[in-house]
């Protein structure tokens, strides 16, 4: 693996640490990385933890933040104008949210339709931790996941005395964030209820957006057996403000040229979980139920096109853990099995040179899925794992034309990991294994007669090395990954369809660190270094090996610090860097480069008695950037969705 070294990579490797308290670095983790809350697990090899104290004392005011400036996540803007931002763990550009698996409590969130998870339906206050793999979790989770998994977890309810919290908060563009949560159980019960509303213009004309949530959880049991019923709901509505042009960014940045467009969603999910520890046993079961209906009007000098869509998603899965000790070796063994059924459904009604669109679709999932995990006196670790996936799709559409298609893929994901202790806190690990990737019905779609055969499975064979350290007020990872991806599957905005890519690597290196330097201050870095390009292929006659993939930063860097003034007086700062891209769809690397971007953030926080109020400006030097833009095709300008200027805000916490 080639790596190419910048004088940020030489300063930051020179440098590089963090940590929010030091003596969270030693507090023990119980993670869900084996799907089981109740037994006790060791940390998954190159795990990243953040806890919900690191939340608190953050910048951070939704989740969506939280993973892009405390997880190192790269995000873009979200065109709705909503928090819910598109994620890229390793370098996919835009189809990182579709290799990004996003989970809630272990169960999936991101969306079969290629949409973004919606994360903001997620009360910031209810996050116990999140859970971020990197390149890992196609064995436990399937498709989707090649880039790695990102769980976030709420807290139990169970032995909890009565309280809740009431926050408020109001800044730049009339945005307006009211919410509010309770909880209160008893020894072997608890229940949690949570809402919010959210709104603002935003920057952009014709970007106004609101959101109301509501979530609860009501379990029973203990922290070995327990039984959850959960529920989540979001209604959301969106104006659409649409792209700038090159001139436009220049002379009008806020402004629209599509007045009337919206986006409006309405979704549900419904989720059981239990567990049951029987000594050297557990066992765990999952079945949700989730829901999602859009309606939507574009248009533009083509025509219009008002669209209608319903998904209906539901997910069993039964699994089976078993620990024995041979001697002083440790051996953990996980058995599961999962399957879903997704359905589509979607009717479009169009004007002047688009088409109206009737379609459907089905697919389903069946998998089994194996994996072990042995702990050797000597301190090391083997992991191995293996999934066998089954996939029917099916997908149908009688306006304009009748097409009538099915595919069906029988897929392999598998994972060797080995870990070992080198003394002094240091340990160094490798792990290789596949990972793989469905196309989704909207990925699919026909727009001609006749209809291609439907896309491809994505694979990719993924290998990462690594060395951690971990002291009592430090801790420091480095790795390298490589991963070869064959029929990546990516949407092309200017022929108005999605295709398999030719062959194409993303490899990189990680750089991550934290430490303690003063008893009040804190720091946190990160490092990133991404090369996305074509192995092979030709592209408008043009080949493109050895090209960057587009959308993919080659560098980013992240920086957290944090000050305890007082006892109960905090600022906190973050900045993050944005190295230059290449647009969307120039894969012959004709144009010019995005620019890149710095964007610094500013938070003081106070806590008087049972109140904590803050204040806060983003892009505190009023950086103007954006984070997506498309090249036309004659590689002569390009469209762009500029992200907002310096805003402020002021928010009040009250708990009980």
């Amino acid at each position: 693996m080639t790596i190419r070294h910048t004088p940020l990579a030489a300063l930051l490797s020179m440098a590089l640490f963090t940590s929010a308290n030091a003596e969270r670095l030693l507090e023990p983790i119980v993670v869900t990385a084996s799907r089981f809350e109740s037994a006790k697990q060791d940390q998954p090899i190159a795990t990243q933890v953040i806890t919900a104290d690191d939340i608190r004392d953050s910048t951070a005011t939704n989740v969506s933040e939280v993973l892009n400036k405390l997880g190192g996540v790269y995000t873009r803007i979200n065109f709705t104008g909503l928090p819910d931002s598109p994620l890229d763990l390793r370098g996919f550009g835009m189809t990182g949210d579709q290799n990004t698996l996003v989970l809630l409590n272990g169960q999936r969130l991101s969306d079969f339709e290629g949409g973004t998870a919606r994360l903001s339906s997620i009360p910031i206050e209810s996050i116990e931790r999140i859970e971020i793999l990197r390149g890992s979790g196609a064995v436990q989770y399937g498709s989707g996941a090649t880039a790695g998994t990102i769980n976030i977890i709420t807290k139990s309810p169970i032995g909890s005395p009565l309280g809740g919290y009431l926050f408020g908060q109001a800044g730049s563009h009339n945005s307006r964030d009211a919410r509010g949560g309770i909880q209160v159980g008893g020894e072997h019960w608890g229940m949690r209820l949570d809402a919010q509303h959210y709104e603002s213009d935003n920057y952009r004309d014709n970007n106004r957006a609101k959101t109301d949530n509501v979530s609860g959880e009501l379990r029973f049991g203990n922290q070995k057996d327990y039984v959850a019923l959960s529920f989540t709901a979001d209604n959301q509505k969106t104006r659409l403000p649409g792209a700038r042009t090159e001139a436009e960014l220049k002379t009008d940045r806020r402004g629209t040229r599509n007045p009337d467009d919206y986006l409006n969603s309405r979704g549900h999910l419904y989720a059981l979980r239990a567990e049951k520890n029987l000594g050297a046993v557990t066992l765990a079961l999952d079945a949700s139920y989730r829901d999602k209906t859009e309606t939507s009007f574009y248009q533009d000098l083509w025509g219009s096109r008002s669209r209608k869509t319903d998904g209906h998603v539901v997910t069993v899965s039964p699994r089976l853990l078993l620990k024995n000790k041979w001697g002083d070796t440790e051996n953990t063994f996980t058995v599961g099995a999962d399957w879903s059924e997704w359905t589509f459904d979607s009717s479009m009604q169009a004007t002047g040179f688009y088409s109206t669109l009737d379609e459907r679709g089905r697919q389903e999932n069946k998998a089994v899925y194996a994996r072990n995990e042995i702990n050797f006196p000597t301190g090391t670790r083997l992991s191995l794992g293996l999934r066998r996936e089954f996939i029917d799709q099916h997908q149908r559409q009688w306006t304009p034309f009748v097409a009538d298609r099915s595919t069906t893929a029988r897929l392999t994901a598998h994972e060797i990991a080995l870990q070992q202790a080198l003394g002094l806190g240091f340990s160094a690990y490798a792990r290789t294994g596949r990972s793989f990737r469905v196309a989704n019905i909207n990925e699919n779609y026909c727009s001609f007669a006749p209809c291609a055969e439907m896309l491809k499975p994505q694979t990719s064979h993924d290998h990462e090395v690594g060395l951690e350290w971990k002291h009592r007020i430090a801790a420091l990872r480095v790795s390298l990954f490589r991963m070869d991806v064959n029929n990546e599957i990516h949407y092309n905005n200017l022929t108005w369809s999605t295709m398999n890519l030719s062959p194409t690597r993303h490899q990189g290196l990680e750089l991550e660190g934290r430490v303690q330097v003063w008893k009040n201050v804190d720091v946190a870095a990160r490092y990133t270094r991404t090369q996305a390009t074509f192995r092979e292929g030709t592209y408008g006659g043009v080949n493109v090996t050895g090209n960057d993939v587009p959308m993919v930063p080659k560098d980013r860097i992240g920086l957290n610090v944090g000050w305890q003034i007082t006892g109960s007086t905090r600022a906190s700062l973050n900045v993050q860097y944005v190295g230059g891209q290449r647009y969307d769809n120039d894969q012959a690397n004709r144009f010019r480069k995005m620019p890149s971007y710095t964007v610094t953030d500013l938070k003081i926080m106070h806590e008087i008695g049972n109140w904590r109020l803050a204040a806060g400006v983003n892009n505190l030097f009023d950086e103007k950037y954006y984070s997506y833009g498309i090249v036309n095709g004659s590689y002569s300008s390009f469209n762009a969705y500029p992200e907002t200027r310096r805003t402020v805000y002021a928010s009040a916490e009250y708990r009980f």
